[in-house]
């Protein structure tokens, strides 16, 4: 397929792009607790720009400190910001992209704990998951925020930034006022839509006034906040087509708000079908006459091609697809397909460490964030050995080879990839298959030695042989030692999701981690009756908040049958013994699955000890955890080599 539209020249007010490519604003907790610009936000935009995107929209980025939703977000707040803002803009500007950054404040979508003061909203209505009551803005108070836009505006022009984008989406302050859901004024700004877009249109005027009437605006709307009483399609068509009145150049359309976040709509997970939100996109371009950015997984060259050859937009946002892979934009427009490191949507190391105020990483891309680090390479090139095919021995190996290591991977089975075959297996996981494909892949086209249907022994390694091992040999499920827990009808869930072992008739999953929860949905899928007993209070209470909600959706479509705080206390033929809130009780069950968690398989590297001069244990050898955690350990341990 060509690509032919997708890297076409487009423009933006007054303002020419190499291509229809967008990179999204994605906060990434890379500045420091001030809000100022680092080194290491400064090599990830570099390496993004370098990577052939047209535009980059850098993070919402706060007005105020009262506006700050994230412990080390991006500020434009003071005028101390703009040097490390010319570096930025210095950065994209080397490789031909255009860089503009996005101004907002979090309103009542933020915490005491986040900015050391109370939020602010237009009314004093707490935010259904952050759970604060905010103050509610006095029309002073307010007027000084029309203010704190257009200043931050100006500093953005002074900075070099070539646009700014206004955020009024997803729920932060400007929706507030513009959506029912959250403003119960009943001043000049709240009550009819005209009063509930006075906000908006003062920011629009302030901003305008302070970067010219050349200088490009964009603003950021929810097509529908997925609420109930908040904004829908037709609202924002009205919205839309007021700002471009006010002299907004474009319109980049997103959904949803914190209180609809968990639908998987503002940043839809595995999953999600790609693309979900492009008709929100389609139905504003449809009512408007300036450009429209469409958003939300579009993680496919074709799907962005066929959106605005079809005029459902005339702008591809490609945000985690670039986290991924960088180079994306590049491998696309020169054909090279086939080498693409894919988004896989798990929202492991991107959205789910920021909401837990961690700096985002990316599951399939351990560079990421660590640009700096990854680029430097060895002064000597070592013999690195690898056990365990696995994604931390996949990542290990790839990375050392890349690196001009020579490297020689050891896997016991026959086939690469590790869990990530079972993770694939459950319904909605695809994206497990995705990276396991992309992973051996790329250990093909590298010089790196596969040994498969090899069990490694430590004791043939001779002292000398290789200057480094790196251990990846993964985990051993727990089978706790429970009464009958040896009976032919209790399987690991593990073995039955790689298809050693197969379930019959009623089932009860024994442990509801994620794990436990997909098994129970695919086994749900397959016809079975199925009941989960988890000793906790939640069930796949390790997932993504999004995912989570999602799964918990589906295994209610299954009838499947939760039991939280409840313990399996034995099993029998046909039956299963636990006890719970209520006290004992009796289920039926003809296979028990467990799924209770793993213990760290790390005994070959004692006995290595002292034949290699470095030795390192990762991935779920040294403590199961999630895959984004395995992917960087093994990467990092082969640039430490």
């Amino acid at each position: 397929m060509s690509f032919h539209t997708l890297f076409s020249q487009g423009r933006i007010g007054t303002m020419t792009l190499k291509n229809r490519l967008v990179m999204p604003p994605m906060v990434r907790n890379y500045a420091d607790a001030r809000g100022r610009v680092t080194p290491r936000y400064v090599d990830h935009i570099e390496r993004v720009a370098r990577g052939g995107i047209g535009m980059m929209i850098l993070e919402a980025s706060f007005i105020r400190p009262d506006g700050k939703g994230f412990v080390n977000e991006l500020g434009i707040h003071s005028d101390a910001m703009v040097p490390g803002l010319r570096k930025l803009a210095a950065a994209a500007h080397r490789h031909g992209a255009k860089i503009g950054i996005q101004l907002y404040h979090a309103g009542r979508q933020t915490s005491a704990k986040t900015t050391g003061r109370q939020p602010v909203a237009p009314s004093p209505l707490p935010d259904p998951t952050v759970n604060e009551i905010p103050h509610e803005l006095t029309a002073a108070e307010i007027t000084s925020l029309v203010r704190a836009y257009g200043a931050a505006a100006l500093r953005a022009k002074k900075a070099g930034l070539d646009f700014v984008e206004v955020h009024g989406a997803h729920g932060y302050l400007i929706t507030q006022f513009l959506s029912p859901f959250s403003n119960r004024r009943t001043d000049g700004y709240g009550g009819g839509f005209d009063n509930r877009i006075r906000f908006l249109a003062e920011v629009m005027a302030a901003v305008r006034g302070a970067v010219g009437g050349r200088y490009p605006v964009a603003v950021r709307l929810s097509g529908d906040e997925l609420v109930a009483g908040g904004i829908r399609l037709s609202d924002t068509v009205r919205i839309a087509q007021r700002l471009q009145d006010l002299g907004a150049d474009a319109l980049h359309i997103s959904a949803g708000n914190y209180a609809s976040y968990a639908r998987g709509m503002m940043i839809p997970p595995m999953a999600v079908p790609d693309a979900p939100l492009l008709h929100l996109a389609a139905g504003v371009k449809k009512a408007v006459k300036i450009p429209v950015i469409a958003v939300a997984k579009i993680r496919s060259a074709e799907t962005g091609e066929r959106a605005i050859k079809e005029k459902k937009a005339d702008f591809i946002a490609v945000g985690r697809t670039l986290l991924a892979d960088p180079e994306w934009p590049n491998k696309v427009r020169e054909g090279r397909l086939g080498e693409i490191m894919p988004c896989i949507a798990c929202n492991q190391g991107c959205i789910s460490r920021l909401f837990a105020q961690q700096d985002v990483w990316c599951t399939v891309n351990p560079a990421n964030g660590r640009e700096r680090q990854f680029a430097k390479k060895p002064k000597t090139k070592r013999r690195v050995l690898v056990v365990g095919g696995g994604p931390a021995g996949l990542s290990a190996a790839r990375t050392a080879a890349e690196l001009g290591h020579t490297v020689t991977l050891y896997e016991k089975h026959g086939q690469l990839g590790g869990q990530l075959a079972a993770a694939a297996v459950a319904p909605h996981r695809q994206g497990w298959s995705e990276l396991r494909d992309a992973l051996v892949r790329d250990v093909k086209r590298l010089p790196i030695t596969v040994r498969l249907n090899a069990e490694f022994v430590p004791g043939a390694v001779r002292a000398g042989q290789y200057d480094a091992a790196i251990i990846a040999i993964g985990s051993v499920p727990n089978r706790p030692n429970i009464p009958g827990v040896g009976r032919t009808n209790v399987v690991i869930a593990r073995d039955l999701l790689e298809g050693w072992v197969n379930a019959t008739g009623r089932v009860v999953v024994a442990g509801g981690g994620c794990m436990g929860a997909q098994t129970a949905e695919a086994l749900a899928a397959d016809g079975h009756r199925v009941t989960i007993v988890e000793a906790g209070g939640a069930v796949a209470a390790d997932g993504p908040v999004d995912d989570r909600a999602l799964l918990l959706g589906r295994l209610k479509k299954h009838h499947v049958a939760i039991l939280t705080d409840t313990k399996v206390m034995a099993v029998g033929p046909q039956t299963v013994s636990v006890e719970g809130p209520h006290g004992p009780r009796t289920l039926p069950a003809d296979t028990v699955v467990l799924c209770l968690g793993a213990t760290p398989n790390d005994g070959v590297a004692a006995e290595l000890r002292g034949k290699v001069r470095s030795l390192q244990v990762v991935g779920d050898a040294k403590q199961p955890r999630r895959v984004t955690d395995a992917m960087a350990e093994g990467a990092l341990a082969a640039v430490s080599v």
